[in-house]
Order: C-alpha cells, then structure tokens, then sequence
C-alpha cells in the first residue's frame, strides 16, 4: 500500500503554545525531513522503514475538501470502495435500522472485515448487531492523523483485521483554545452543510495532557426532485428497440412510471376479458388504467443524500503517576439523528400481507365484491368479469397511499466510548521496556422508527363492510372484534377521510443495543543486541466480547404492517481470548548490498467462545541494498468469526431483481432461453416497473457459520533516491484469499444462475406466481438468500504513492515557498467470488453491483498539489475514475465513461491565531452517470452514489480562531 507521509504541523502553531491547530494552518510544512513514527505494530518505527504497508492521511488530507466526517475522508481514497447501503448518500433503501449509517469499505471487502481503534485502542460499532463502526458518531476536529494498516494487521490488532485496521491519532500535542465553525452548499441550493467546534488542550503535570472537543455538525437533504440523475426511473433496454431516454445509455426514451398509482388500480376478471381499473383523480370516476396517464413517478420523493445532524464529544488525559507510570483515560460520546423521507406505501394486496410467518404465508387484504364501496363504484358490466375465485375470495388491488402521507425511517444512533489504563517504562537488566494496560468498554444504542406505513390488519377490517343497522345510510366493519378496537371502515374507491387516515396509519420501528467490552495488556522492548542492532519484541494479552440484540415491534415482525415483515435478532454474545508476540530481528546492517536486512514476525491465539481456536500470524521482512531503495514483503494470515447480526435473523426484503427471462435478457444464451421457456414465461415477456422493483423475499442470518479464513501477501518497494531529497515512490502488491467468505450468494446472482445452468442452481429459493399486472402465473415474485460461508473471495493488485516535496522558488515576499506533488492508485487485476457451487463471478472491471455483491474498479487514482508560502496556503486535489462497466449482472449496457473531480481549497492566516479558508469541491461540475438501479450497489437510484459525485459544484467557507 501507499505511505501517504503526514505533513508536519505549521511551524507558528508548533512555536506558539495555545495558538491555532496544525489544521488551521496556511504555512504548511511540508518538508521531506518530516516522518511520522506509525503504529502499524506495537513495535513503532518510522514510516518509510516500516515492514507493513501504512496509508497516513495527515492534516493536508484531513482538510482538503472540508469534509467533516471520517468516513467521507478515508472513502476519497484509493484503497476504500463505497459502503454499498451504508452510507448518506446509499442507504435510503437500505432498511430502516441501517437507514443514515455511514460506515467505511477498506478494499471493497466490506465493514465488517476491518477494525477501527482511536489512538491504537478498539471502537465500539455503530449498529445493534454489527462490530463495525459507524464513523457519525466520532468528531474530525481533533485528529491529528489517520493511519490505515494492512499486511498483517490481524496478528498485531485483532485476528478480526482481515482487510485491516483504521487507526485514528488524536492531537495530544495541542495546546490551547480553538474555535471554529464552516458552511458549505452545492451551487444549486442544496446539500447545506454546517459545522462548528471547540477544542482545548492544556498540560496536566508534570509531562501530562488533557484534550476536550466539542463539535456539532449538520448535513442538509438532498432530494431526487432537485438533481436529474433521480428524478424520474429508469430502465434499461435494448437501444435498437426504440429512442433512449439517455443518449449513450440504452436507457428507454420514456421515462418509465410505477403502476402503482395514485388512483389505485383494481383487478377484475382474468386472461383475454381482464379488467385493470383506476380512479379518475378528476372525476372520481373509474376508467381503463393507461401507464402513461395513470402512473406514478415516484424518484421526485425519494431522498438521494439523508439529513444527518451529529453531536460530538471527545476528551482524552494523560496523568503522571510517578516518573515511571502514567493513567490515561479517553471519553467519546457521539450522537447521529437522521432522517430518510421517501415516497409513500405502495400498498398491493399480491405482497402486502396480513399476518404469516416465513413459511406460512399470510393472508391477501382483497376487497370482497359485496363491499357496497365496490357496489357502487363498479358497473354490472364490469362485475360481470369477475372469476368464481374473485366472487369467492374478493380483487386483488394496489394504490399508492399519498394522502396518508410519505414513509420514512427516523433513527437515533447513540455511542459512548470509554477507555481507561496504565502505561509506563521498565528498567529489565539495564534495557528499557514499555509496558501498557487498559480497558475498553462501548455501548451503541439505536432508536428507529419509520412513518408512513399502513396495518394491513386494520385495512383487511376496514374492507369488509356491512350496513350499520344503528345509523341509516352509513357503513361499519362486519367483524365485532374489530369495531371493538376501533374499525373504521375504508373505502379505496374515493379520497380517505381523516378518520380512515388516522385508522390507517402506523409508525413502527426497531430498537437495539451492542455492548463492547475490550481488555488488552502488552509489553514491548529489546531483550539483547545483534551486531545488526537490537531485537525488538512485543506480547501481550487481548480479552474482547461483542454483544448485541435488536427488537422489533410486533406489528412488523407479525406481518401487520405494510414494509418489510422483520423477525427479532435474540441477544448474542461472542467473546474472544487471544496471546499474542511480535519481533523483530535486524540480520545485518551497513554491508555490501545489504545497508539493512530485517526479519519480522507476529503471532496471536485466539480462543473464542463457541467453536475452535485459531491462529493468525504474519511473517516477512525489509531489505535495504543501497540507501533509498528499500524491498518488503508480508505474508500473513488473518480469522474472522461471524458476528451477531450474522449469526441471528430473518427479513423479509423487497426490491428490484432483473429477471433473466424478460423478453430482452432471455436470448443471452441457449440454456438460459430453454429454462425460461420450461418455466412457462412467454417469450415476449416485459413485466411493467412494479413488478420488476417488487420482488420480495428473506435474507437471514445463517447460526452454522463458521470463521473466514483469509491468506494475504503484501510485498513492494520503497524508493527514496539521495539524488532527488524529498520524492518517495512507493509500490505495493497485495493478494488476499479468504476461504469460508460470510456472504449471501446475491439475488440477482441466484436467479441468473437458476436459469444459466442445465441443473437449475438455486431454484428451490425462486417463487414465480401470479401477479395482475401480467395476468399470468410467471411473474418473478420472490427470491430468498441467507448468509453462508461462500466458498472463496480473490482480491489482487497494486497500490501505489509518488510524492514529491520541494521549493519551488515561488515565495510571497520574504516567506519561503514549499510544495508538495502526490498521486496514489490502487489498480485491481483480480477480483472474484466463487459460489459454493463452484461458479465463479468475476468483478474486477466493474463500478456498481447488487445489494449484496459488488464490483471493483480496475484503477482509481488521486492527485494533490500543496502549496504554501507564508500565511498563505493552496491545495488542489484531483479524483479519477476510468472508463468502466456498471455492474457484473448487467448485460450489454454500455460502458460508464470516465470521470475526473477537481477540487480547490485556500487558506489564510490573517493573524497569528487567525485563519480564514474557502474552497469549491467539483469544480467543473462533472455530473453522475446514469446507471439502472438495480445495478448501482444500492436500492432505488439511478447512480453509482457512493462513487460519483452526485452534488455537482459545492462552495465552502470557514474560519478559525485560537486563543
């Protein structure tokens, strides 16, 4: 991996005890001699020396494009892919409890495959069920640094690390008081962010610290009606079927609209005598349903980017105890309120059930053909239509439910963090040892509630309706019971009265709480000397457990409800005992072709408790033939047992699946075309929008997982050439393997190979049965998936850093000028998954996915430029995404073009404790491309939103001051 060196904090800031943060500086030092000593191991070295690849994000990155939350930061890099349903911008449609979570995606192996620590210690997660973290609720003001580790960060941190470890280092250098506060907004109006803090940093004792941050930050709703990438759906087709709806992207020329309708659209009748009726919204009359007249577009009231307001606070101390020993203790407590609004329920009576159970289906709210609201809105003619099962068990019916309002998922996230402990110095036979104790406990509690939805209970009552013998003329629910709980009879057939909305309406969440618990010991130091040097050793002792239950209200987990039906996820506990060591051996030193060669080594045991225990271990080394180039290399093993939310749960789920058998996508191989056709699907099948985006389902937790296993190599170069001070090339390979990949097989994956294999893989989990819309029995209605250990995942590459400090001769006045160039890749020439059935899906090569499996760019890169001079300070900043496919289940859709960002940022001090910065991300407004969603990585949008820019140009403005 790249070592991205941090800059070193301004020379006024480091000379002037209580003036501004290193980040309020305008005179960046940027100079080569600047190295950071990295906690890549619990054995520190200098950066550049070190043998496992580190990423440093220091204070140049931190601020570039003023983003004011880490996961922001880190996922602008390189070596980070966006966390598919996790994110502001991707998780709208991603259920409610996950609804505003922002979590980070170390190389595109997901969340949960990397371990966050603040200043080398644990984090708690950010979910009810899941370890990883939700970075809304950490401040950025008092980062100093970020380290991104790995090679063999499971031995070192935790055998959970298997794509790596996320290190954050606090100021603890800061000295003084600092406020400040920053707006930014996108050039049309939306995406209004703010921000504000206050930090102070004194001395306790003699040698001691203390660090108190405050921070609130708040970032504004970007709605699909004000950007066009969402403003209607789309919906791929062959372009020589007709006019594109996007020039270039076989999108078809009318944008298509859900047939869920405002009016509603009821079914009479069957084959070629099939009535689809709706209510005239003018008239109040029914009519013949027509798409274009009658649909709904429903992207206009979707949200593209949730609002998030975020309180933070964060504090640190270091006492000395006496010359020897020191107590420390840190404090993080984080808020994050956020809410997702989208458009209202499409209710239809095929899917949203009353009552069931997975297995036992529930029962379909129809409205019975003697209810004297059908009576009087239908004509003998029309009734004469209906089949002997409609007259015996009543229509099936859908309507958009707009006048009950929108739906949308409300969640409070709160995390506290607190750690605590001794470290010290030892004097072991004249050599010096560090030693350090501490304990991490974390606790993440969340509160969600989604508005909006409608009891399918109530709705089932309300429909059946007799005459009320007590008042002439009006109507009461037929069923006793249910008028004694308040039914209100219901009639679809002419706008809801507010009696029937307030009957209707329902909020319903989910709650849950996740308890870390982190124990760790270690000692470090050199017991001898070698000619080469001394031999440096670390071991210690790590206790963790992870806890966590997540509950739902009954009316969604007993299918009472419109939305997904959710079961509760039962309190689990895992806990982990682990030993581990470290060392490191220098061979030889300043010898011909060998200046240094060093050996370096880390074990750790781990004995959970459920299951085997394992071991994780890391073995490699550097060689350094001449000074300024220098070889390294890592081979290391890494185990990760399954969490809670994986071990626990069952959901149900709804969403779009491309189903292989559409009259566009059949013909994409013979198998596949003689499978559809056994299935009974016409060959000119094209189901309309809402069947497409309405396929249901379950995804579970699966209590048989057992652990991943992964095998990585990491191995590279450093070159630092005396000829040119200040330039730094790194590159580095990485090869990771994971055996027993914890992952659903996807559902679009299922389907296409249900229908792609002569022995019909996964079709016991796919359901074709009627739906209106088509008027047949094979329209795709439901797809079921579970986690399993999936057999093997391959990810390979190169991740590369040129950078280059200098003077440019471009000084303001009598300041010196400094400048920094610096560019990372990460390049991927192999990513793939195979199923348990032996199939492989390649992904490398591609930006999007499905909600379960993703693609991997096979390059991506960044540019900076870091000027300063004086009080005076400039730093632009390039993002390059190269042409590539959207997605691994997308088939012959064109390929997205290639994309670059440009980004500015000024900064200047007007004063010694005064700064003043501004700045435009996106500076020329390159627009997101257009890509189906059910190829975008997450549900409901018409673009790769975790990758692409979808605010276009964005100002910022902001201020700090210190005291």
């Amino acid at each position: 991996m790249a070592l991205a060196a941090a800059l070193a904090a301004p020379t006024w800031a480091q000379e002037n005890a209580g003036s501004l943060a290193d980040t309020a500086a305008g005179s960046e030092a940027m100079g080569p001699a600047d190295e950071i000593v990295v906690t890549g191991s619990r054995i520190a070295r200098p950066n550049l020396e070190n043998t496992t690849a580190t990423l440093v994000i220091g204070d140049e990155m931190l601020n570039r494009q003023n983003y004011e939350n880490i996961a922001d930061i880190v996922s602008s890099m390189p070596q980070f892919a966006p966390a598919f349903g996790t994110g502001r911008t991707t998780s709208s449609f991603s259920g409610s409890a996950a609804s505003g979570l922002n979590l980070t995606n170390l190389r595109n192996l997901g969340a949960n495959r990397s371990v966050v620590l603040i200043n080398g210690r644990r984090v708690p997660g950010g979910t009810p069920l899941q370890p990883s973290v939700d970075f809304n609720t950490l401040p950025t003001v008092n980062i100093e640094r970020i380290e991104v580790i790995t090679g063999g960060a499971s031995a070192v941190y935790g055998a959970d690390a298997v794509a790596g470890v996320v290190n954050i280092i606090t100021k603890r250098n800061f000295r003084g008081l600092e406020v400040g506060a920053s707006y930014g907004i996108a050039e049309r109006g939306y995406n209004k962010n703010s921000n504000a803090y206050m930090m102070f940093g004194g001395d306790l004792g003699d040698g001691g610290h203390v660090l108190v941050t405050a921070q609130y930050a708040y970032e504004g709703l970007v709605s699909c009606a004000d950007t066009y990438v969402c403003g209607s759906d789309i919906r791929y087709n062959n372009p020589a079927e007709g006019p594109v709806f996007a020039p270039g992207t076989g999108l078809s020329g009318i944008p298509p609209l859900s047939s869920v309708g405002l009016g509603g659209n009821f079914f009479l009748g069957s084959g070629a005598t099939a009535l689809q009726l709706t209510r005239n919204l003018q008239t109040g009359q029914l009519e013949t349903f027509n798409i274009a007249r009658h649909g709904f577009n429903r992207n206009p009231e979707r949200t593209l980017a949730i609002p998030t307001q975020r309180l933070l606070f964060a504090a640190e101390a270091e006492y000395p105890i006496s010359d020897a020993v020191s107590a420390f203790a840190e404090l993080n407590y984080g808020r994050s309120s956020t809410n997702g609004p989208i458009e209202a329920i499409a209710f239809q009576s095929t899917s949203n059930l009353f009552g069931g159970r997975p297995g036992v289906p529930g029962v379909r709210v129809t409205i019975p053909v003697d209810n004297p609201f059908f009576l009087a809105a239908t004509t003998p003619e029309q009734r004469a239509r209906l089949t002997p099962a409609q007259i015996a068990g009543g229509i099936d019916w859908s309507q958009r439910m707009s006048e009950l309002g929108k739906r949308g998922s409300t969640n409070e996230r709160n995390t506290v963090r607190v750690a605590a402990g001794l470290k010290g110095d030892l004097d072991l036979g004249g050599r010096d040892w560090k030693w350090e104790a501490s304990y991490v406990y974390g606790r993440t509690e969340l509160n969600s509630r989604t508005d909006g939805l409608v009891g399918t209970d109530r709705l089932y009552y309300g429909l059946r309706v007799e005459a009320d013998p007590a008042n002439p003329g009006r109507y009461r629910c037929t069923d006793a019971a249910a008028r004694a709980m308040g039914c209100v009879p219901v009639n679809p057939f002419a706008p809801y009265t507010q009696d029937q909305i307030d009957y209707l309406t329902v909020s319903a969440g989910q709650s849950g709480i996740s308890t870390l618990h982190d124990f760790n010991a270690f000692v470090s130091g050199s017991p001898f000397d070698l000619p080469a040097g001394p031999v440096s050793v670390a071991m210690g002792i790590d206790y963790r457990s992870f806890s966590g239950f997540q509950d739902t209200d009954e009316v969604i987990s007993l299918g009472l409800t419109t939305g997904n039906q959710i079961g509760d996820n039962e309190f689990v506990k895992t806990k982990t005992k682990e030993v581990y060591a470290e060392i490191v051996v220098p061979l030889l030193r300043d010898t011909s072709f060998f200046r240094t060669l060093e050996l370096e080594g880390a074990y750790r045991l781990s004995d959970p408790s459920s299951g085997s225990s394992y071991q994780t271990w890391k073995a490699g080394g550097t060689w350094e033939p001449v000074d300024g180039v220098r070889f390294r290399g890592i081979r290391a093993r890494a185990v990760r047992a399954p969490t809670p939310g994986e071990l626990t749960g069952l959901g149900q789920t709804f969403g779009n699946v491309n189903d292989p058998c559409r009259a566009i996508n059949r013909n994409a191989n013979p198998t596949r075309a003689a499978n559809c056709t056994a299935d009974g699907v016409p060959a000119n099948y094209d189901p309309p929008l809402a069947v497409q985006q309405g396929v249901g389902g379950t995804i579970g937790g699966n209590p048989d997982l057992k652990p991943e296993k992964a095998d990585t190599w990491t191995y590279g170069v450093v070159l630092t050439p005396k000829f040119l001070p200040g330039f730094a090339l790194t590159v580095d390979r990485f090869d990771i393997k994971i055996d027993g990949f914890i992952n659903t097989v996807g559902r679009q994956a299922k389907v296409n190979l249900c229908y792609d294999t002569v022995d019909r893989q996964y079709c016991d989990d796919i359901t074709r049965s009627f739906r209106p819309e088509v008027n047949g029995n094979f329209a795709l209605t439901a797809i079921n998936d579970q986690l399993l250990n999936v057999n093997t995942f391959k990810v390979r590459g190169f991740d590369v850093e040129a950078r280059y400090s200098f003077d440019p001769g471009l000084a303001l006045g009598n300041e010196p000028s400094q400048m920094t160039l610096q560019v990372l890749s990460t390049i991927y020439d192999k990513a793939e998954q195979t199923q348990p059935t032996g199939d492989v899906t390649k992904l490398d090569g591609y930006a999007g996915g499905d909600t379960a499996t993703q693609g991997f760019l096979r390059w991506q890169a960044t540019a900076n430029v870091m000027y300063a001079s004086g009080p005076f300070g400039l730093t632009y900043s390039m993002r390059y995404i190269p042409k590539t496919k959207a997605s691994p289940f997308l088939e012959g859709f064109p390929k997205i073009p290639a994309a670059s960002y440009h980004n500015l940022r000024l900064n200047f001090d007007v004063t010694e404790k005064a700064n003043i910065y501004m700045g435009v991300n996106n500076l020329f407004d390159r627009k997101p491309p257009i890509v189906p969603d059910n190829s975008s990585g997450s549900q409901a949008q018409n673009t790769i939103a975790g990758l692409y820019d979808v605010f276009g140009r964005q100002f910022f403005i902001g201020a700090k001051f210190g005291f």
